[in-house]
């Protein structure tokens, strides 16, 4: 190490975005079936329990004076930071619409247009990628796994496709 103490601070940020996520999560996965439930429950938990060990770990590196509460790596590179806000923006958003959107589109966009802030290039292998990864989410966890994720116009689509070919 060059003898720059770790920004503990910084280091709890996704611990504890993690944690309301995973309260969240297990809020929301309460109401749906007992697969995706008791999935919920197990991810989460488990979730949970490695947030528990970062957190002790900064605890112990802060008692033993290894760091201290700084956030300077959060705000570091400067022209990083469009970058960050914009990928936060596009989560909530996510987190915001899928209900509307269903697991599917929703996705879709997400990954595109987090693509297109990070920078991928060119647009025709973002909207493929995107495109593929949401399909394959769309069709395991709706088609195949039946999980009770929301539904939009894309999982209704394979749903009468799936029923169709029966």
């Amino acid at each position: 190490m060059s003898g720059k103490k770790p920004a503990y601070g910084a280091d709890l940020v996704i611990p504890v975005l993690a944690f309301a996520f995973t309260i969240y999560f297990l809020i929301t996965t309460s109401a749906m079936e007992w697969e995706a439930k008791a999935n919920g429950v197990f991810v989460g938990w488990m979730l949970i329990a490695l947030v528990v060990v970062q957190v002790v770990r900064i605890a112990i590196g802060y008692v033993r004076g290894r760091g201290d509460f700084g956030f300077a790596p959060l705000v570091q590179p400067a022209a990083a930071m469009n970058k960050r806000l914009g990928m936060m923006a596009i989560t909530i958003a996510f987190v915001a619409t899928v209900p509307w959107l269903g697991v599917g589109l929703g996705l879709f966009l997400g990954l595109a247009a987090g693509f297109a802030v990070m920078g991928v290039r060119p647009v025709k292998r973002i909207l493929v990628v995107s495109f593929c990864m949401a399909l394959v989410c769309a069709l395991l966890f709706n088609g195949v796994l039946d999980t009770g994720l929301p539904s939009g116009p894309m999982e209704k689509l394979i749903h009468h496709f799936v029923h169709t070919m029966r």
